[in-house]
Order: C-alpha cells, then sequence, then structure tokens
C-alpha cells in the first residue's frame, strides 16, 4: 500500500481527500455488503436453508413489532367549548389551550370552568349524571 504525504497539502487538498475518502469508503462498504450477502445466500441455498431458519428470533420479533397495536379505548371528551364545539377536553391530563385561554379571558380557574355545567360535552355518556353532580 503506498502511502500519501499529505503534510504537503493545503487546507482545501485536505478537505477534497477526505470528502473523496468519506465517499469511498461508503462505496467500498456497499459493496463489501453485497458480496457477503451473495456468498451468504449462496451457502444457505446451498445447505438447503433459509434466512428464516437459520434466525428465526429475528424473524420472530420483527414480526410482533409489526403487528397491528391494539388500539387504545378513547375516553370520550367530558368538555366542549360552547364557542367552537369542534373543540373538546377529556379532562384528564394536561389542560388543554383552548380551557386555558378560556379561563384566563373569564378571568376565572380551570377548577371553575370544569365545574360549569356549560362546559360540560352533551355526547358524553355520562352527561346528564354530570350534570346532576354539578347541580347538587
Amino acid at each position: 500500500m503506498s502511502t500519501i504525504d499529505i503534510s504537503k497539502l493545503s487546507y482545501k487538498e485536505l478537505r477534497e481527500l477526505m470528502e473523496q475518502t468519506e465517499e469511498e469508503v461508503e462505496n467500498r462498504k456497499e459493496q463489501a455488503i453485497k458480496d457477503l450477502r451473495a456468498e451468504f445466500n449462496q451457502k444457505l441455498n446451498d445447505a438447503g436453508f433459509s434466512i428464516r431458519e437459520l434466525y428465526p428470533e429475528v424473524f420472530k420479533a420483527t414480526a410482533a413489532s409489526s403487528a397491528p397495536a391494539k388500539s387504545k379505548q378513547s375516553t370520550p371528551p367530558k368538555y366542549r367549548n360552547p364557542v367552537n364545539p369542534e373543540e373538546t377536553w377529556t379532562g384528564r391530563g394536561r389542560v388543554i389551550g383552548w380551557v386555558l385561554k378560556l379561563a384566563e379571558e373569564k378571568g376565572t380557574t380551570v377548577d371553575a370552568i370544569k365545574n360549569d355545567p356549560a362546559y360540560l360535552n352533551p355526547e358524553h355518556p355520562n352527561y346528564k349524571a354530570h350534570v346532576a353532580e354539578l347541580e347538587k
């Protein structure tokens, strides 16, 4: 293998050499992978095996990870913005934007909005029970 005396190269020449080297390394890596695959596939074929037979644990893990995820049972929104009925909130987790904005505009708290029947979602399955509970 011949050596290159890089001590005499300018900054620009060194950068160009580096870019060419990185590109060549990537090309050789891709070619080495192709060659190894071909050799490996030939050996598997000659021995009468498939890649799935050789590495069943890999394919089991892949099949499990690509299986459709069980859908979460979504919680119906308990609160609805009377100004924009498209904006809803389950009342769980962090308080979302429209609720915070509404509380700020009205000069009240999020709890006050949660305790106001006007903001309950009439489409919620327990709507009547929630209204009755708040009106006590």
